[in-house]
């Protein structure tokens, strides 16, 4: 357990470098309704198999 919490530990550092990464500017992307219809005919495909 003990080796287990100095990893972590150790990449704590890497993760805070990280963060800065994703704290930007935020841009808004449209729906995308090709890709939501999709997923919709594939659950009604994948419950009509079962």
């Amino acid at each position: 357990m003990k080796r287990v919490l100095t990893a972590l530990a150790a990449t704590l550092p890497f993760a805070a470098n990280a963060a800065d990464a994703i704290s930007g500017a935020v841009e808004r992307q449209p729906t995308n309704w090709q890709a939501i219809i999709m997923f919709l005919i594939f659950v009604v495909f994948t419950l009509g198999i079962t």
